[in-house]
């Protein structure tokens, strides 16, 4: 025996597997978009923090440099130096300066990045700079006192005789 309405029923359960289906096509298709949408965005957030990590990791390197620099400002403006101790010390800043421009110009960052740092060796070749002109003229003062100061014996040993 058969229903009176089967045609109608079965035309029902067609339907409804036919919007089954679908259903679970549309949900399977937005279940693949978002993962692979995910993976897309898990592969730009691990680069660009990379990209902060290596920016970090110079300037970390940059200011551990930089401190350097200063303590080596202070020796040579706090202490007596001899003129090749002056000039190594001079070295050895310009030498840390210039690995900083050149960890600065190798950056892929952007470049208002490193921009605080590049006036600070700016500012380091500068004092750089004046501390050599006081240097020279320092050794000059030194060398016209000591002259200064044998001329002034030489006038007294010609007086005594």
């Amino acid at each position: 025996m058969r229903p009176l309405n089967y045609k109608e029923v079965k035309k029902q359960k067609i339907r409804f597997i036919l919007v089954y289906i679908i259903t679970l096509i549309i949900v399977f298709c937005s279940s693949c978009f978002t993962i692979i949408t995910a993976s897309k965005g898990v592969t730009v957030l691990e680069d660009k923090y990379a990209g902060y990590n290596k920016i970090f990791e110079d300037q970390a390197g940059i200011t551990f440099d930089l401190d350097e620099i200063i303590k080596k400002l202070h020796q040579i403006k706090g202490g007596k130096r001899t003129l090749s101790e002056h000039k190594q010390f001079q070295l050895l800043i310009s030498k840390l300066r210039i690995s900083i421009e050149k960890i600065i110009k190798e950056s892929d960052a952007k470049p208002d990045t490193f921009l605080l740092y590049e006036e600070v060796l700016v500012e380091i070749k500068t004092i750089q700079s004046v501390i050599d002109r006081f240097g020279i003229a320092e050794e000059e003062y030194l060398q016209d006192k000591e002259m200064y100061e044998r001329c002034i014996q030489r006038y007294r040993d010609l007086n005594r005789n």
